[in-house]
Formats: C-alpha cells, sequence, structure tokens
C-alpha cells in the first residue's frame, strides 16, 4: 500500500524545513506495517496536485494548522478526484472536527501515530468500507446522513521512547543544516492564545538517553553543528535537563554541537543558566510577550514583569543570547502598555526580538473571545487570515483589540519589526569573526548554518 503524507504549506514555504510530527508517523508506520510505502512532502495544493500523480497513493494523510486550512481544502479536493482515500489531521480538525469537508474520509483527532497505523492496518483489511473505521479511536468520520461524528478519544501513548526515531530521510534533510528535534509533547501551562496546550493534555517526556541517541544519529547522518529543541517548553523537567548533559558530556563526538531551545522566564535561576552554558546552548528562547503588568497577566498568567526582567538579565549575564518573544493587540491592551512593551524591546539585552499581533487560534480562550464578540462567524472563518507572521497584510488578521484601531496597531507592529531588524543586522555583523573561524574548521557545515539563518531572517522565523 502506498501511502503519501502531506505537510500543507504556501508555496513560497514549500522549502523550509518540514516539522517533525509527520516523520514520527512515518517511521512509526514503517516500523509496525513494513508493506507500506510511506511518502512525504509539504507544499501548497498545486504542489500535492503533483507529488500524488507522480506517487499514485491510495492513502493521503493530510496535516494542517488553521491558517492554511483553505489550502487543505482545495488539496483534500484534489486528492479525492484522483481516487485517494483522504485522512486529515493535525491542530486544526482535532480543534473543530466539523469543519471537515465531504473530501476528507476521516479525521484524525490529537495524536496520529497510532490513530493512523490502526487506519492503515483496516484499510489493508478491509478497504475503504464506509463505517470500517467509525470504532477506530481518535477518529473523526461520517455517518449515513453526512454528519460528522467521534469515536471515543485515543489515550496518550506512553512512553514517549516507543516510537522511533522522525523518518528524516524521507524529508528531504540538507547536509550540514540545521536540525530541529521534539524531546517532550506538551506543555504545564495554559496561555490564552497558544493552540499547542489545547491540542496535548497534560505533559509528557522522551528520557535523557532516548534524547542524546537522538542527537548522535542527526549528528552523524547530516553533519550538523545546531540543534534546535522545538518543544513547547525544552526545561519543563528540569532533573530531565540535567540527564540530557551529563549523557552529552560523555559523548566526544557531540562537544561541538550547539543548542537553541524554548524556556520561560518564571523558571529561570542562575542554576539553570550555568547548566545551558555548560550544555553549549547558544540561543534561549523566552515568551515574553508583555511588559506591561495588566497585559501579561491576561496572556500569561502566573509570569510576573519581574520574572521576565530577571529571566533575560539572568540568562544575558552567564552570556546566552535571549530571543524574546511579544504579542500586541489584546482587548484591553492601551497605547501606553505597548508602548511599555517597545520601549523594552529597544533597550533590553535581547539578541532577537519577534513581535505578533494577538490572533484567535482554534481551541484557545482567545477564539472563544472572537465567538464571542461576534468577531468570526464559526459558519464561515477566512482561515488565511489567520496567518500571524504577515500583519504588515491589511487583509490578514482578526481585530481583538477594544482600544486601539488596527491601523495603530500594526503601525506598532512596523516599530517592532524596525528594532527587529535593527538587533539582526547588529547580530550579524558581531557573528562574523565566530563564522570565519567555524568556516575555516568546517566550512560545509558552517556554510550550511550561515544559508539557514540568512533564510530564517528573511522569512522572519527562529
Amino acid at each position: 500500500m502506498r501511502l503519501l503524507l502531506v505537510e500543507i504549506a504556501p508555496a513560497d514555504q514549500r522549502d523550509v524545513r518540514l516539522t517533525n510530527g509527520l516523520g514520527y508517523i512515518a517511521a512509526y508506520l514503517r516500523q509496525q506495517l513494513p508493506e507500506i510505502q510511506v511518502r512525504i512532502t509539504k507544499g501548497d495544493p498545486a504542489w500535492i496536485q503533483r507529488a500524488a500523480r507522480i506517487h499514485q497513493p491510495e492513502i493521503v494523510g493530510i496535516s494542517t494548522v488553521s491558517q492554511y486550512y483553505t489550502m487543505a481544502v482545495e488539496a483534500a479536493d484534489i486528492c479525492k478526484r484522483l481516487g485517494a482515500f483522504v485522512v486529515i489531521g493535525g491542530h486544526h480538525v482535532s480543534a473543530l472536527p466539523d469543519s471537515m469537508t465531504l473530501s476528507m474520509d476521516l479525521g484524525v483527532i490529537g495524536e496520529g501515530e497510532d490513530t493512523m497505523l490502526e487506519i492503515c492496518r483496516t484499510y489493508l483489511e478491509q478497504g475503504a468500507i464506509p463505517g470500517a473505521f467509525a470504532s477506530i479511536p481518535g477518529v473523526a468520520s461520517r455517518d449515513a446522513a453526512g454528519q460528522v461524528m467521534l469515536a471515543r478519544a485515543r489515550p496518550l501513548h506512553k512512553p514517549l521512547d516507543d516510537f522511533p526515531f522522525p523518518a528524516r530521510d524521507l524529508m528531504h534533510m540538507r547536509q550540514g543544516a540545521s536540525v530541529g528535534i521534539i524531546t517532550s509533547r506538551g506543555c504545564p501551562y495554559r496561555c490564552v492564545f497558544c493552540a499547542s496546550t489545547a491540542f496535548w493534555d497534560g505533559i509528557r517526556f522522551h528520557s535523557a538517553e532516548y534524547v542524546v541517541e537522538e542527537i548522535k544519529e542527526i549528528q552523524k547522518q547530516y553533519q550538523t553543528q545546531h540543534i534546535y529543541f522545538w518543544d513547547d517548553l525544552f526545561v519543563a523537567n528540569l532533573k530531565r535537563v540535567q540527564d540530557i548533559v551529563g549523557l552529552l558530556q560523555h559523548e566526544p563526538t557531540l562537544h561541538g554541537l550547539r543548542y537553541s531551545l524554548t524556556c520561560r522566564a518564571n523558571l529561570v535561576t542562575d542554576d539553570l543558566a550555568r547548566l545551558l552554558k555548560e550544555m553549549n546552548v547558544v540561543e534561549v528562547m523566552l515568551g515574553l510577550e508583555s511588559m506591561a503588568p495588566r497585559t501579561l497577566k491576561y496572556l500569561k498568567p502566573h509570569v510576573t514583569i519581574e520574572h521576565n526582567r530577571n529571566a533575560v538579565e539572568t540568562l544575558h549575564r552567564h552570556g546566552l543570547n535571549v530571543t524574546g518573544f511579544f504579542v500586541i493587540g489584546a482587548p484591553q491592551e492601551t497605547r501606553e502598555e505597548v508602548e511599555q512593551t517597545l520601549e523594552y524591546v529597544r533597550t533590553a539585552p535581547l539578541y532577537r526580538a519577534e513581535t505578533y499581533l494577538l490572533t484567535p487560534l482554534p481551541g484557545t480562550p482567545v477564539w472563544d473571545y472572537a465567538i464571542q464578540r461576534g468577531l468570526l462567524e464559526p459558519e464561515h472563518v477566512p482561515w488565511d487570515r489567520l496567518y500571524i507572521d504577515n500583519p504588515e497584510d491589511p487583509t490578514n488578521g482578526i481585530h481583538l483589540s477594544e482600544v486601539l484601531s488596527e491601523d495603530e496597531l500594526r503601525e506598532y507592529w512596523r516599530g517592532f519589526q524596525r528594532i527587529r531588524r535593527q538587533k539582526d543586522r547588529r547580530n550579524l555583523l558581531r557573528r562574523i569573526p565566530q563564522h570565519l573561524s567555524l568556516l575555516l574548521r568546517s566550512p560545509r557545515a558552517e556554510a550550511a548554518i550561515v544559508a539557514e539563518r540568512l533564510r530564517t531572517h528573511r522569512d522572519g522565523h527562529i
């Protein structure tokens, strides 16, 4: 049986690295059902049509987030016309299964590995018989009247170490480029705008041993010099971080690797900073959100302005680069509060600073707020307006502020972007001696890292 796994993305992001979700599913299916031929691709509907015609899959699994759902619908229509059995998964359908269209035979609600395994086994045994999949835990399907119905929820898989490493041989990896890994699933906190915490129930971790073995395999296969930890919160379990650092110290081939990871301001201490420095972390990413107390309390309860300031100062003091993420446009946020954050971004010792407009994503409190205020109609959502990376486009974004106009918010966002570009230019100049030194030691690997950095800076991604 042939299976094509698809990650939806605009045409100009087709070459941006794949996320790991489909890689985990592909690896697990190959382990459990060796007879399945799996391919992974990423792109817009036109690209997916081309891939489907080449590979002629019997099943197409489409993963998408809400802002790309319009493209996912079009891709599902194309694949259905080509005769494929279409399965939709990801954050969007998990939050809004009723948004499935008639071209989508099944939806995968929540984590995908075990559910896709049962779907594929059922297809191999029975084919695409209506109703054959309805009792599989974690599946959304349609009844005889065409209504979406949900099977019982699937328990989360434990331990995570049961899953093999992502099938990176299918993920179009570039030799020497930075590689992202996910060492945990979920987050113990609940920010009002975060769709991830709506997707995962609690938090689970890969063991320290699993993490270090995956890093070893990546370094051996792709000669990377830089690892991104894409966890929602890599440092959520301090004992595990300590174990990872201890194991890395006993792996001489990994001593030159550099790491970037996610953290949370209220968890930063001098001890943690020393541990990260020992690990050779070069970038710590903090969701600081706002430097106005009232706005921060709305966006991110249990974190204070003092936590934010102390975290940045502590990490900076230990020689760690800090990338701060900020959000503007909360319903009651005033001009003075936006300017407090803007002034902090301008003056703080931040390596980079990324700012986004508050966006309502399905499954979050902010989504519920937008529905209640009538800013979104559940039956007619303009999904592409939820794209958070391009507020410059006046057709993009859902305006949540009850205080500031859309024009005022966009002008503030431009101010944040000007500061970001200034910091980026300074960073590039400061890193020239470091890159030259590394280029002499490892020309191919460092050239790939520089190219990756330039691409992510250009696209506005971390």
